[in-house]
């Protein structure tokens, strides 16, 4: 459900001292490109200083919540902090439709050793974390398309775009005769483009194209008959599966729709497993009825 906020509900519910210099940072440009996440909003926005702090906002249990990595978020993590009352505003001029059960960043699980690295990375200074970003961004595209996704250089991907990477599935072509080596070489370059095409900001566009290139792939399986069950196919599976969950995550599309998507997947697959047919794995995103109703 879509709820809706008004810029006289933000002005009546924050300092006027703070709702003013919100308003200065947004006419002065201070706000980046701004990405949907968990029904919210998120974007960097650069103090007079150009110090840039990261920010979100959203709908949470009833709520209008903001984080923000300021000193004045984390001094009344009630209050709206100037940096989140910007990016409202800058939200409510673009009509951005507002989640009414956002997932704010702080409750998403973060994995301990990522954690463990980002307090070591917080430690740089920051030029020489800079370089160190780009000395390997240089040589993984995924890492090169994250960083200009977050720079707000990169935004989602087109339709053009898209269509090339459909024009690529449809390009694997595997007989009873083809060599298992080049199908399977092929299956990893397609994943490394889906992997890089899931670090830009997701649409259902993207997901819906995901789906597409999991049932080609499926059905370039089946004429290699008991080689499909190869480890190297399973982990082509597993990474077409792990993109397609992590665009799930993000974008939280209507359960319904994706079951009925995700059964009409399994079934053409037959005789061979879809790489989708992995229905625990799609708990953080459908909950246990839905998980079931794949299962069944």
């Amino acid at each position: 459900m879509v709820v809706r906020i008004d810029v006289d509900a933000v002005r009546g519910a924050v300092d006027p001292a703070v709702y003013r210099e919100a308003e200065e940072l947004l006419a002065g440009g201070r706000l980046g490109r701004t990405v949907e996440v968990g029904g919210g909003l998120i974007g960097a926005v650069h103090d007079e200083d150009a110090t840039a702090y990261e920010v979100w906002v959203g709908v949470v249990g009833g709520a209008f919540t903001g984080e923000c990595e300021c000193a004045a978020s984390e001094a009344d993590p009630e209050e709206l902090c100037v940096h989140a009352v910007t990016l409202t505003l800058a939200a409510l001029r673009d009509g951005f439709h507002w989640s009414s059960a956002a997932t704010a960043p702080s409750t998403v699980e973060v994995d301990p050793e990522v954690r463990r690295l980002a307090e070591v990375a917080a430690t740089l200074p920051v030029r020489r974390l800079a370089m160190l970003v780009a000395e390997h961004a240089v040589t993984d595209r995924r890492l090169e398309t994250r960083l200009l996704t977050y720079a707000g250089q990169l935004g989602a991907p087109t339709d053009a775009e898209l269509a090339d990477v459909r024009a690529t599935v449809d390009g694997l072509t595997v007989t009873d005769q083809s060599d298992p080596y080049d199908v399977a070489k092929a299956g990893q370059q397609l994943v490394e483009e889906l992997e890089v095409l899931a670090q830009r900001p997701v649409t259902e566009a993207t997901l819906l194209t995901v789906e597409y290139a999991a049932r080609r792939w499926d059905t370039r399986l089946g004429p290699l008959g008991a080689v499909a069950d190869d480890e190297d196919f399973e982990e082509i599976g597993s990474a077409l599966r792990a993109v397609h969950v992590r665009l799930c995550v993000e974008l939280r599309p209507d359960p319904d729709a994706l079951v009925e998507r995700m059964l009409d997947i399994v079934e053409a697959a037959e005789p061979v497993t879809s790489c989708l047919d992995l229905p625990t794995d799609y708990l953080p995103v459908l909950g246990p009825d839905h998980v079931a109703a794949l299962g069944d």
